[in-house]
């Protein structure tokens, strides 16, 4: 079975930590991205199962990148992550929305819940 891919967009501020090392730890394949641009130029090499937009650690609304991101592929989830100054309601297209603080369970939750369902050889039942 393969590794949910993760497209992680955060930038690098020093007193933000960075989400890929949990999502690693939690077993998914995380490709990290600087920036709304890069992460729309890495579209180009395959479509991730997941979005999660750390706007909080770019300074910024993360509303460019969410709609750029619906533009190129209306189907992917994506979790924005914000800070406590910005406003939960403002979703821009994000399925989701997390506001800092939280924990990492948290947002392996929300990832959880956006996956698209694999099919890992569960239980079948009644005739096929």
């Amino acid at each position: 079975m393969t590794k949910p891919i993760i497209l992680l967009i955060e930038g690098k501020r020093t007193d933000h930590p960075s989400f890929a090392a949990g999502l690693t730890k939690k077993g998914y394949l995380v490709e990290s991205m600087p920036s709304g641009a890069a992460a729309l130029a890495h579209l180009e090499a395959g479509i991730p199962d997941l979005v999660v937009i750390d706007a909080s650690s770019m300074r910024t609304s993360g509303k460019r990148i969410c709609q750029s991101l619906h533009e190129k592929k209306t189907t992917l989830p994506v979790i924005l992550v914000i800070d406590q100054n910005g406003d939960p309601n403002d979703t821009y297209g994000a399925n989701a929305v997390l506001v800092l603080p939280f924990t990492m369970q948290k947002l392996v939750n929300r990832v959880r819940h956006l996956l698209p369902i694999q099919n890992n050889g569960g239980l079948v039942v009644g005739p096929y």
